[in-house]
């Protein structure tokens, strides 16, 4: 039935087009018929027709998303009749001041649809001057799982949740605004992944927004797996956040004083505490969206960036660290620039081989720009010309370099080690010889984030010679394979959440640029050399992770990379393809945790993309090994 009326629409569409546009258009019309007729050949009618429905102007992808993740009722009372093992007490926390009866009733009420029935719902109205406010509330006091304070002054947001968590019992809390609402199997989610692991003490879900009448959903963020660095760049936990209940109390609950980030300051405490986290990579929770709303503009509140700013500046003071923290105008946000008491020697080592135009250009960029006080520059040769060999010497001489010559076939790996074994640096850069310098603090910001504890491999934003094209921000690992994250698309434009502006955790950062603490390097021992050209990068990033430690990117360390000119790109050639493929493989055989797996990509983003794209494909069975819109070279 529901296809049937989709159809109908479809139908209406297509006749309103024609009537309105001229009959040249019909040549357009019937190629597109010819290439659905392809593509359904290949994938199936039912993906074809999803695909064709959420391209015509009556709704969006994410709508097709939503409804093809939908609960069913059956699954729904399935989910209520469910008895697990471990069934803690939830307490969900609920300021509440000045909000319409049809945002307070509508969240209410989403609590008392939730499946998993161990809860119990804390509100605090906060002197509110709406008459309606109180009597919505008095409606249900009665109910045997609410719990309702009056304050008697307004203290603003920090000092009315705290009340709430005054009436908790629970051994957990979760926090709801007033006009938001949960999804119905909210808590159960939470509750069943607690039975998997109930040493958790921190969950968050998924989120999405929705509008005022709570009828339009929209714009998801479908987030990673724990990432410390993402969480100081943003609070990309956000909704549904659960944590346990004692920790809450230990930390003092939220802070006044930073009222419009009090969650986020609350969290970045809260982390501090313990590192047993875990993500539901589901939409939990609904963000309300008003005019008024920072859920719709920061600049709505004012107020929010200096709370934003002041709960990145304590959370440094408390971790004993140094940092500016720089505010990111478009997106009025604030990232830390970390600031060692003393800048350690970064021993810079530089692969190359008969490149003396390339290579040229790449040191003088570097010494020209760079403002970085102690590094010393180690060039391993493979084997060039003597006639490229004296050039290598001169620059050498020119530059004070330390020159490494040994002819023998290419094997970055092979070279980056010999260069580490001859680096006096406490630190380590591995930079190509076709990157550009074009901004003199870029080696500053990623040697502050490598000095970090946590840290592991931390990356450059690399841009193509244009300077508008992306390149590099990240590496993805996805179903058919590493591949870099949104290359070919503009960095004028800001795409998924701030994902070529902010700092982001990643499995993996491209080793054209890539920054490490010397003992990192030596405990994972360095660079495979069973992956000669290809994935090396990729394997030391999967070995620092496999120790715990976080690989970071740094969008505001950018450079250019002329990418390949070396050695040509790889997807022009057939031999290369394959060597590409076995060197995949190989990838995977020595880290087979991560084969399709990605902590730091979501399950909910398309698989095969680089664009953090919904996932609308339901041929998951037919992968393919070089399948990416754009593999790893």
């Amino acid at each position: 039935m529901f296809y049937s009326i989709q159809l109908h629409e479809i139908k209406h569409v297509i006749t309103d087009y024609l009537m309105e546009n001229s009959m040249s258009k019909l040549k357009h019309i019937w190629i597109l018929i010819r290439k659905a007729i392809v593509y359904c050949k290949m994938y199936g009618i039912r993906n074809t027709f999803e695909r064709i429905w959420c391209k015509l102007p009556m709704t969006s992808s994410y709508d097709v998303f939503r409804r093809n993740h939908r609960l069913t009722k059956t699954e729904l009372d399935r989910q209520r009749k469910e008895e697990l093992a471990y069934e803690p007490m939830i307490s969900i926390l609920v300021p509440v001041c000045n909000v319409p009866d049809r945002h307070l009733i509508s969240c209410i009420e989403s609590v008392l649809n939730q499946t998993y029935s161990n809860w119990e719902l804390c509100m605090a109205d906060d002197c509110s001057a709406w008459e309606n406010v109180r009597d919505t509330l008095r409606r249900y006091e009665g109910h045997s799982q609410v719990r309702i304070a009056c304050r008697s002054e307004n203290g603003h947001i920090s000092r009315a949740t705290n009340s709430t968590l005054e009436l908790a019992t629970g051994e957990f809390i979760a926090f709801l605004d007033c006009n938001d609402i949960l999804t119905p199997d909210a808590l159960y989610e939470v509750v069943k992944l607690l039975n998997e692991n109930p040493e958790l003490d921190f969950i968050y879900s998924d989120e999405d927004k929705t509008d005022d009448d709570g009828k339009k959903f929209y714009m998801p963020y479908f987030k990673s797996d724990w990432a410390p660095d993402t969480l100081m760049t943003h609070m990309y936990t956000g909704h549904l956040g659960v944590y346990r209940r004692s920790i809450a109390v230990e930390i003092g609950g939220l802070r006044t004083g930073v009222e419009g980030s009090q969650d986020y300051d609350f969290t970045l405490r809260f982390t501090e505490k313990t590192d047993r986290i875990a993500h539901i990579p589901k939409v939990l929770y609904h963000w309300r969206v008003r005019e008024e709303s920072t859920a719709g503009s920061e600049q709505a509140k004012p107020y929010v960036l200096e709370a934003a700013k002041k709960t990145k500046e304590d959370a440094l003071a408390r971790r004993g660290l140094s940092g500016e923290v720089e505010l990111i105008e478009d997106l009025h946000q604030f990232r830390v620039n970390y600031l060692p008491d003393v800048w350690p020697k970064i021993s810079v080592i530089i692969p190359s081989k008969d490149n003396y135009e390339i290579l040229s250009r790449c040191l003088s960029s570097f010494h020209e720009l760079t403002d970085y006080p102690d590094f010393e520059i180690i060039l391993v040769d493979n084997g060039s010309t003597d006639e490229n060999r004296v050039r290598y010497r001169q620059l050498s001489d020119q530059y004070h370099m330390t020159y490494l010559y040994q002819k023998e076939t290419f094997n970055f790996s092979h070279m980056c080690n010999i260069g580490s074994r001859a680096a006096d640096g406490d630190y380590l850069l591995f930079l190509n010889d076709d990157t550009e310098v074009i901004d003199a603090k870029w080696l500053k910001r990623m040697a502050g984030q490598a000095s970090l504890e946590h840290t592991g491999a931390v990356g450059a934003k690399l841009l193509y010679p244009d300077r508008e094209m992306i390149q590099h921000i990240g590496v993805l690992n996805l179903e058919c394979g590493p591949s870099h994250a949104l290359t070919g698309f503009s960095d004028k434009k800001v795409y998924y959440f701030g994902r070529n502006r902010l700092d982001y955790n990643y499995l993996a950062v491209t080793g054209a640029c890539l920054l490490v603490k010397k003992k990192k390097f030596e405990e994972v021992h360095g660079f495979c050399e069973e992956l000669p050209i290809a994935y090396n990068d990729v394997d030391f990033c999967f070995r620092l992770a496999e120790k715990g430690y976080y690989n970071v990117m740094r969008n505001d360390a950018a450079l250019l990379h002329h990418e390949s000119v070396s050695r040509g790109l790889d997807f022009l050639d057939q031999k290369k393809m394959e060597r590409l493929a076995r060197e995949r493989g190989k990838l995977y055989e020595m880290h087979p945790n991560f084969y399709q797996y990605d902590p730091f990509y979501n399950p909910n983003l398309a698989p095969r993309n680089i664009d953090f794209s919904l996932n609308m494909d339901d041929t998951r069975d037919k992968r393919s090994e070089i399948g990416c819109s754009h593999p790893y070279f």
